[in-house]
């Protein structure tokens, strides 16, 4: 194997993961919103997914406040 291809198929499985891991997050986190809790507790769900992704300069930059509608979309 070439070591140009091997470092491609590192990069995809490596990119890939991270898209499995945030998608699981986003599955838990929009899963625990369904149930009954106070809009303040869910948002503090929804602020903490964005944190751990580090996303949150780029999302209030864009859409403002946290809504689960706009995080799932973003």
């Amino acid at each position: 194997m070439l070591s140009r291809t091997a470092d491609h198929l590192f990069w995809m499985s490596r990119y890939t993961e991270r898209a499995e891991n945030t998608a699981r997050m986003l599955d838990v986190n929009y899963q625990t919103s369904l149930l009954p809790q106070s809009a303040a507790v869910a948002q503090v769900g929804w602020q903490g997914l964005l944190s751990i992704s580090e996303l949150v300069p780029a999302y209030t930059k864009k859409h403002g406040e946290i809504t689960p509608k706009c995080v799932m979309e973003f």
